[in-house]
């Protein structure tokens, strides 16, 4: 399952639960450890005390060392039942004198002993036992002697010990775990109750509801849903934009397409040549108004912003200004209007979409043509500024009234007075 298919409040529980286990885990160790000290530290003292009660009866006689082992001393070490206890006494040079004689002997790097008494662990008779070590001299008129007294015993009851104060503290720990994650799990749920509201609500809401996400939610997604509430806000200005552009278009070319209609039901009817062939021209030139549209919709359509399909690249506007105008020639000299060309020789190069440019300077210059009465001069000049380049299509006919400037920019307006075929 990838993280995508998790739950947000999954991921968080375990972003909590698992270092927590990390840590309790890292403490058990730490715990087992201490455990293990704290046992041996009990356990060496009732060692270290069996061994000075031992030592306590170790007296020198004549030339002879004799040992009186008290019955207190071993009683000390019997109280766990799964414990078995040994001793051994030896004189100068490890020599027996009393208890077990195959003991194991202190290791190399304790020794020589001192008078702090030293523990040690070794294997004894198929068993791990804990051995307390203690040296006393003894002197007398006659003799003088180096003591060790050793009391050994099995680690059952420390091993038990241990295992009860890890089994306590990882018990804890668990416990410590399980309340955690109740208490995030149930935290996170609570905490992510306002999206769960959200999510109904916008589950209930009308397909073309682009209204803002107006709901209480936590600090973490503001951010988020103001992005959202942005992106909708764009997405509803390009529907209206979409559904106004489909209106305006329907409108524009219900027009034309009606004059089109109308001129070959007229023609038709005509019994008279020459005023089929009148009809025809007039239907030939609806033809190609109706196909200019449908050409500027087009263009138009491409310009939307977020339509994403206009390339830009260098190209010289100065060459395209002049492509566009001989292009219209013929219609200017239909119209008898002196159209010219106005700009230096050299390349003017500006990044954009050539298609869009060349639709813009055709729509203007076509405008400035059509609208102008006979005999009227139309210019088009490029001019550079500043570093920009500058496009300018004039012409000397009545102009546009200043009341209706602002209108002219507006897509598919068209004055009051404007005239067309």
């Amino acid at each position: 399952m990838s993280w995508r298919d998790k739950s947000l409040r999954r991921r968080l529980a375990l972003w909590v639960i698992i270092p927590l286990a990390i840590v309790s885990a890292i403490m058990l160790m730490d715990v087992r450890e201490s455990s293990r000290k704290a046992a041996n530290e009990a356990y060496d003292r009732v060692l270290l005390g069996s061994a000075l009660a031992i030592a306590e009866r170790v007296v020198i006689e004549g030339n002879k060392i004799l040992v009186d082992v008290p019955y207190i001393a071993l009683e000390m070490l019997t109280s766990a039942a799964q414990d078995r206890v040994f001793y051994q006494v030896a004189g100068p040079g490890e020599k027996f004198i009393t208890g077990y004689a195959d003991l194991p002997k202190i290791p190399e790097h304790l020794t020589p002993l001192r008078s702090d008494p030293v523990f040690y662990d070794v294997q004894y008779k198929g068993e791990t036992v804990r051995i307390g070590a203690v040296v006393r001299v003894l002197s007398s008129p006659k003799l003088s002697a180096r003591v060790v007294i050793k009391v050994a015993e099995t680690v059952e009851a420390r091993n038990a010990l241990i295992g009860e104060l890890i089994t306590g503290a990882a018990f804890r720990q668990a416990l410590l775990i399980l309340v955690a994650t109740i208490i995030v799990w149930v935290g996170l749920g609570r905490g992510l109750k306002p999206l769960s509201r959200l999510e109904e609500a916008l589950n209930r809401r009308n397909p073309e509801d682009l209204h803002p996400i107006d709901h209480e939610v936590p600090f973490e997604v503001r951010n988020l849903i103001g992005a959202i509430n942005h992106l909708m806000a764009r997405l509803s200005n390009s529907i209206d934009a979409m559904q106004r552009f489909t209106a305006n278009a329907a409108h524009q070319l219900r027009t034309p397409l009606a004059a089109i209609k109308t001129q070959t039901e007229i023609a038709l009817r005509h019994q008279d040549p020459e005023e089929t062939q009148q009809t025809l021209a007039h239907l030939h030139d609806s033809a190609e108004q109706t196909t200019r549209l449908i050409n500027q919709l087009m263009s138009l359509a491409r310009a939307t912003p977020g339509e994403g399909s206009t390339v830009n690249q260098e190209f010289d506007i100065r060459q395209l200004c002049i492509e566009v105008t001989s292009s219209m020639v013929p219609i200017a000299i239909e119209n008898k209007i002196d159209l010219g060309f106005e700009g230096s020789d050299e390349a003017l190069v500006i990044t954009g979409d050539p298609t869009l440019f060349e639709e813009l300077l055709r729509n203007l210059t076509h405008n400035a043509i059509s609208y102008c009465p006979s005999g009227s001069h139309t210019s088009v000049r490029v001019l550079q500024h500043n570093g920009a380049a500058i496009i300018e299509v004039e012409d000397n006919g009545p102009g546009i009234p200043e009341s209706e400037r602002e209108a002219a920019f507006e897509r598919f307006h068209r004055l009051p007075s404007a005239n067309a075929n």
